[in-house]
């Protein structure tokens, strides 16, 4: 039988803090998406429906990721596998978008970058053995409800 009240370790906490940050970094965006297009500059261009139908939907391809992410955060400081899963997917599904934005469009901006590099850091985390064991563990996998 397994000890279920296994320490924490710091890099556990780590992938939290990453997945929370990462949940939080991508909420922002899609508020500042929404918040930009509402702004003077904005209604001011020549198309400006175009344009606020732009924005919006930037924020809502990046506020539903981070509203699953920031669900998953949650399972992850529960100690819940359906957390570890939920991040993983929502991680490979965001960086699955942003490499796919980033080659249609042609367009090699560093935020992208950044934003796709801290998804790839998510996933390689995730997948480390020692965070796998800990989510993994059958006292986590066996109550999925909770």
């Amino acid at each position: 039988m397994m000890n279920t009240d296994m320490k924490r370790s710091p890099l556990i906490s780590i992938v939290n803090v990453l997945q929370l940050l990462l949940g939080s970094v991508l909420a922002a965006l899609s508020i500042y998406l929404v918040i930009l297009s509402r702004s003077p500059e904005t209604l001011a261009d020549p198309d400006p429906a175009g344009t606020v139908h732009g924005l919006l939907i930037g924020a809502v391809v990046l506020g539903i990721p981070a509203l699953i992410t920031l669900i998953g955060v949650l399972g992850l400081w529960k100690r819940r596998f359906w957390g570890w899963v939920l991040s993983l997917a929502t991680d490979v599904g965001t960086l699955a978008v942003l490499v796919y934005s980033m080659i249609d469009d042609r367009d090699w901006e560093g935020d992208e970058i950044a934003l796709a590099a801290g998804c790839v850091v998510a996933v390689v985390l995730l997948l480390l053995p020692a965070v796998r064991k800990f989510h993994w563990s059958p006292a986590t996998t066996t109550n999925l409800s909770s």
